[in-house]
């Protein structure tokens, strides 16, 4: 099992690399898009650099290619059945431990007002996992972000963040961010929601299990019909590198080779099926299909 390859050199450099590249220019409106009979809202939350050895076996030139910091999309994407508005993550939130590190983060805010939703109005909160880029916009000010949203979480997820001892006993690079998520969860888990890693939500939202990430990572699907949208996660985190080499790691994947073969296994589902794909670090919005590419396969933005 290859345990947490993030190192304190890592994560120290993306906070450098956080505070010395400028912010990029942003449209602040909201991306609208069909699937099959349902809508779906793309949304940003800014973006994130960092350095490029964290993509791990990826061969210099490579690397050189991606350039160093590697700048990757924070994306996140909302759904709006009958009275439920659902949020699929929750983006990044203005907790210390993100806006240290991250200050190019933390804009999902802003799109929300853009596309008219007022985090009253959510009511479903989907996560696929629980890295504060992820579930740190749950909370604002040590309150519920979104005080009228079930939040849906995998049992296995929940268990291994909120774990006994975990901030002191975990990594210690990482140590920080458990803390920061332990700490969020005290402050949301009277709506908190557990499944099993496969659910059926409503209102043609599921969740499907994708571990390796994280053990309770999970994909959302949103079936509309004639099309299905996916909602992958930290599956793929750029669209250079686990597209044509999903054996690629990520160094903050858990297992290595259990998240390798979710990636092998969803990315073959989405090109056979032809789904939709949300990527929350490809490009911003995100949003593309999956091609078979000789041995590996290719994103094709929408």
């Amino acid at each position: 099992m290859t345990k947490f390859q993030f190192t304190r050199r890592q994560l120290i450099g993306s906070a450098l690399a956080g505070t010395v590249v400028a912010l990029a220019a942003r449209s602040t409106a909201a991306t609208g898009f069909s699937v099959g009979e349902r809508q779906v809202i793309a949304l940003s939350d800014g973006h994130f650099d960092i350095p490029s050895d964290m993509f791990l076996g990826t061969p210099e030139g490579l690397r050189a290619q991606l350039g160093n910091p590697t700048r990757i999309a924070a994306n996140t994407y909302a759904h709006r059945a009958g009275e439920r508005t659902f949020m699929f993550d929750a983006g990044a939130g203005t907790g210390d431990f993100i806006t240290r590190a991250f200050p190019t983060a933390s804009k999902l805010p802003d799109d929300l007002n853009a596309a008219g939703i007022a985090p009253s109005d959510v009511t479903d909160v989907v996560i696929t996992h629980m890295h504060p880029d992820h579930v740190g916009g749950l909370a604002v000010n040590g309150q519920a972000a979104f005080p009228n949203a079930r939040i849906h979480i995998a049992a296995a997820e929940w268990k291994f963040w909120n774990a006994r001892d975990f901030a002191t006993t975990g990594p210690e690079a990482l140590r920080p961010m458990i803390a920061a998520v332990q700490s969020l969860s005290k402050t949301v888990e009277s709506n908190v929601i557990l499944h099993n890693g496969a659910a059926d939500l409503g209102e043609g939202v599921s969740v499907i299990p994708a571990p390796g990430h994280t053990p309770g990572h999970t994909a959302i699907v949103l079936d509309g019909g004639s099309e299905q949208f996916i909602v992958v996660g930290d599956l793929t985190v750029h669209e250079d590198v686990h597209f044509a080499n999903p054996d690629y790691g990520w160094a903050l994947d858990v297992d290595g080779g259990l998240a390798v073969a979710s990636r092998k296994a969803l990315l073959d589902m989405i090109a056979t099926d032809g789904l939709i794909m949300g990527a929350a670090h490809v490009s911003k919005p995100g949003l593309g299909r999956v091609n078979r590419d000789g041995e590996g396969y290719r994103f094709v933005p929408l």
